[in-house]
């Protein structure tokens, strides 16, 4: 029975049925909308996106961002490489681990912006890799914490 349906006759019975389910649909669910629709009772507004005044304001929102991401990224580099120099002059002159805490710490409190940046935990993973690196002092990431903590 199925081998004398062909595939065009499949694909105009599924369609018809398809038309007559949504046709239903939208004159049981919309009949009121589509009847103000073609009788002209409902304008469509089709509003701009944005106004000059929008536009504008989001021209200085991204513009105001770029240089915030920009100075933030620019602050995180610094404190990346300064890290990695502190580590490595931490270990050339064997601090204690108190001294060692201290003297990071000290260089963390240098860089309040980066605090609060998604990044931080990310620096602190460096930390604990150039500690471990270097062989400095073994570092977990609750010490690290408490070393952003001790710079406030």
């Amino acid at each position: 029975m199925l081998k004398n349906i062909s595939w065009i006759e499949y694909t105009i019975t599924v369609s018809t049925i398809f038309f007559i389910y949504y046709l239903y649909i939208g004159i049981r669910y919309y009949s009121d909308e589509i009847k103000d629709f073609f009788s002209g009772k409902q304008k469509q507004n089709f509003m701009p996106a944005f106004d000059a005044k929008s536009m504008e304001q989001a021209r200085d929102e991204h513009d105001s961002f770029e240089n915030h991401s920009d100075n933030q990224f620019h602050k995180t580099e610094q404190l990346i490489e300064r890290l990695k120099s502190v580590i490595a002059d931490a270990t050339k002159r064997q601090l204690i681990l108190q001294e060692f805490k201290q003297y990071l710490s000290i260089v963390l409190k240098e860089y309040p912006s980066v605090r609060y940046s998604p990044l931080r935990s990310s620096i602190n993973a460096l930390i604990i890799s150039e500690c471990k690196k270097y062989g400095a002092a073994i570092l977990n990431e609750d010490d690290v914490e408490l070393l952003w903590k001790e710079g406030l």
